[in-house]
C-alpha cells in the first residue's frame, strides 16, 4: 500500500509538474532581480583591541600571567558597552562629521568579545566601504582616549586597524537565490497537493473503484488525432486501447446475451461519441455486423465523425414509420452501418421512451450481432436513462480530470433506478507519453 501512495504522489507532481517549476523559476527570478538590482550593497570591516590593567603583571619570560587575563576577560564586556554609548558615539559623529544619529550609529556597530582572550573586535557595516572603515578606526581611537580616562587604564593596543573593504558582505545574490528557489520549490509542491486535495474529479482507476463501485473496462488514452483512429491508424496505442475495450465487452458476454449497449456519461465534452465511433470499427474489425445509432436527439455527433447525412435517421423512423433500412448509412468499413439522429424532435425522451423503440431495438438485434446506441449526458437530460431501461448493458464514459465525482455517482444512482445493467466504466483522456500509459495509476 506504501508504494501505491509514494506512486501516486509522484503522480500527482509530475501531472501538475509545471506549476512547481514556473512557481520555482519566479522565485528564483524575483530574488535574483532583488539581490541585483534592488538591493543596496553593504560592506563590513573591523578592528581589534587588546585590553589590560595598567601594570599587567608578566613573569619573566614575557607570558602575560593567567589571573591577570581572567581579569580583562570580565572587563572586557564593559569595555564594550561603553564604546556603544553615547559618549563615544557622540565624539565619533562629530568627529568625522555623519549625519547620523548615536541610535543610527549604534545599529551600524557590533563589539564582541574574542572568546578566550582580552581582545575586543569592533564591526561596522556601511554601504560606502570607505566610510565603513573610517568609523570603525575612529571608535577605536576615541575609546582609547576616554577609557583612559575613565577606568585609568593605559595600556590598550589597537592589533588591526581596519582597512576599505573591497567585496560587500550584503546582499548575497546566490545565497539568496539558492533560499528563494528551495522556498519556491516547497511552496510549489504545497500548492501543487492542496490542488490535488480539493480537486473532486475522477482521475484515476482506482477513484472509479472507490467512489462509483463499478469495474474498469476500457482506459482510452489521449489522442490529438483523427477521431476515427480505430480506422486510420491500427496500430496505434490507442487503437490498442479499443481492442482491450472490445475484449472486456466481450468477457462481460459470456454468461449473459448483451446485444444492446448504450454508452452514456455524467456530462458533456466527455469523449463518448468518438469512444462508441470507434469501439463500433473495431468490433466490426472481428467479422462481426454491428449497428451504430445515433440517440442523442438533441446535440448529435455521429454523423460528423464519419462525415455522413444527417437527412434522415432514427427520428424518421419513430415518428414516420420509416423503414429503418431505408436510412442505414453504409460506412465503407465493412460489417458496419449507421443510423443517424435524423432532425431533432421536440420530444426527444418521448420517442426514445416509447414502445416503438423499444420494439425497433428488439427487431434489429435480429439483422445484427450488437447494436451500439450512443445516448446524451445522464446529468443533463433524461434521455440516456430511458434507453438504459431498454437495452442489455450500460457503459459509463469518465473523463480524467473532468468528470465530477459526485455527478459520476449520480449518474450510476440514476441509471440504476430504471434497471440498467452497468457493464462498467470506460476512462477516457488518459495521459499517453512515449507511446505508454503512465504506469502510476493505470497499468
Amino acid at each position: 500500500m506504501e508504494e501505491i501512495k509514494l506512486k501516486e504522489y509522484f503522480y500527482i507532481i509530475w501531472k501538475r509538474l509545471w506549476i512547481i517549476i514556473l512557481i520555482t523559476i519566479l522565485f528564483l527570478a524575483a530574488s535574483g532581480l532583488v539581490s541585483y538590482f534592488v538591493l543596496v550593497p553593504e560592506y563590513e570591516t573591523f578592528t581589534t583591541l587588546m585590553l589590560g590593567k595598567q601594570n599587567m603583571g608578566v613573569i619573566s619570560d614575557g607570558v602575560i600571567q593567567y589571573d591577570d587575563l581572567l581579569v580583562n576577560q570580565k572587563l572586557a564586556s564593559t569595555y564594550g558597552e561603553i564604546m556603544k554609548s553615547k559618549l563615544v558615539s557622540n565624539e565619533v559623529i562629530e568627529n568625522l562629521g555623519l549625519n547620523l544619529s548615536t541610535d543610527q550609529l549604534g545599529k551600524k556597530t557590533n563589539v564582541s568579545l574574542v572568546k578566550d582572550t582580552g581582545i575586543i573586535k569592533i564591526v561596522v557595516d556601511d554601504k560606502s566601504p570607505e566610510l565603513a572603515a573610517r568609523i570603525v578606526n575612529e571608535i577605536a581611537e576615541v575609546f582609547k582616549k576616554n577609557i583612559a580616562n575613565i577606568m585609568k587604564i593605559e595600556n590598550i593596543q589597537i592589533i588591526d586597524k581596519a582597512e576599505v573593504p573591497i567585496k560587500p558582505v550584503r546582499p548575497r545574490p546566490i545565497l539568496n537565490m539558492a533560499i528563494a528557489g528551495a522556498l519556491g520549490f516547497i511552496i510549489s509542491i504545497t500548492v501543487v497537493t492542496f490542488l490535488d486535495y480539493i480537486d473532486n474529479t475522477i482521475k484515476t482507476a482506482a477513484d472509479v473503484e472507490k467512489y462509483l463501485e463499478l469495474p474498469v473496462i476500457g482506459m482510452i488514452p489521449i489522442s490529438s488525432k483523427q477521431e476515427l483512429i480505430a480506422n486510420s491508424t491500427p496500430k496505434s496505442p490507442v487503437s490498442e486501447a479499443y481492442r482491450t475495450l472490445r475484449t472486456n465487452i466481450q468477457f462481460s458476454n459470456v454468461d449473459e446475451n448483451i446485444k444492446s449497449i448504450v454508452i452514456t456519461s455524467s456530462s458533456s465534452n466527455e469523449g463518448k461519441s468518438t469512444i462508441i465511433s470507434n469501439l463500433a470499427i473495431t468490433v466490426a474489425q472481428t467479422d462481426k455486423k454491428i449497428l451504430l445509432i445515433d440517440t442523442d436527439l438533441r446535440k448529435p455527433r455521429i454523423h460528423e465523425i464519419f462525415g455522413i447525412s444527417n437527412s434522415d435517421g432514427i427520428t424518421n423512423i419513430l415518428s414516420e414509420n420509416l423503414d429503418y433500412k431505408a436510412a442505414l448509412i453504409s460506412t465503407g468499413i465493412g460489417g458496419l452501418d449507421i443510423l443517424a439522429s435524423g432532425p431533432i424532435p421536440p420530444n426527444p425522451a418521448e420517442l426514445l421512451g416509447s414502445k416503438k423503440m423499444k420494439d425497433f431495438l428488439e427487431s434489429v438485434k435480429d439483422d445484427y450481432d450488437m447494436v451500439l446506441l450512443d445516448a446524451p449526458p445522464v446529468g443533463l437530460v433524461t434521455d440516456a436513462t430511458v434507453l438504459s431501461a431498454k437495452c442489455d448493458g450500460v457503459m459509463i464514459v469518465s473523463a480524467v480530470g473532468q468528470s465530477i465525482i459526485n455527478l459520476a455517482i449520480d449518474t450510476k444512482k440514476l441509471i440504476q433506478i430504471v434497471n440498467g445493467n452497468i457493464l462498467g466504466v470506460v476512462m477516457n483522456k488518459i495521459p499517453l507519453k512515449k507511446g505508454k500509459y503512465y504506469n502510476y495509476h493505470y497499468l
